[in-house]
């Protein structure tokens, strides 16, 4: 099945997880990688990449939303409507983590760096220029933005096999098969 239902994940919502997952932790080991190696060593390339991946969670997190907005989600398995709350609230913080991170990672370049161009197809029209008020504050708004981003994703993998190892319920399944 393409479309959610009220008991399983269709294959849209499955395959945004899956792709997000694997961008996010790309971007977050890339920009780890850029953070910790010499300038000389890391070479243009990586933060291009990083760029190009950045915009890729940016366009793909919209698209996610909005299908999730037209498509809602299945219902909940968890017995304990505070644990269902929390995990609401931890699918908001991720989303809005989605679509802020590459944000500030654009702002940041845009104020500091060469323009974002992803994959060298097209270049970002500049949204700011390169002296604003709080110029300054961006790479670090970016680092703790993408530090937050990866202890969440973390938690919610960590729900995830909660759910799957000691509730015994279908939650982690139901991402994984649909059903």
């Amino acid at each position: 099945m393409i479309k959610n239902t009220t008991d399983s994940y269709g294959l849209i919502a499955r395959l945004f997880h899956w792709i997000m997952f694997l961008l996010i932790l790309g971007v977050i080991i890339g920009g780890i990688l850029i953070e910790y190696t010499p300038e000389r060593m890391a070479g243009f390339n990586m933060i291009e990449i990083h760029k190009s991946f950045g915009f890729t969670v940016l366009i793909l997190a919209m698209l996610r939303l909005i299908w999730r907005l037209i498509n809602p989600c299945p219902r909940d398995l968890g017995k304990i409507e505070f644990h269902n709350r929390l995990a609401h609230i931890m699918h908001g913080l991720l989303y809005i983590l989605m679509l802020l991170q590459p944000v500030s990672g654009i702002l940041m370049s845009q104020a500091f760096d060469p323009p974002v161009r992803p994959f060298g197809l097209f270049e970002l029209p500049a949204l700011i220029g390169s002296t604003i008020p709080f110029e300054e504050y961006l790479p670090e708004i970016h680092r703790t933005m993408g530090l937050i981003l990866a202890v969440l994703v973390v938690i919610h993998a960590a729900a995830a096999l909660k759910h799957h190892f000691i509730d015994k319920d279908r939650t982690l399944l139901r991402m994984i098969v649909g059903k």
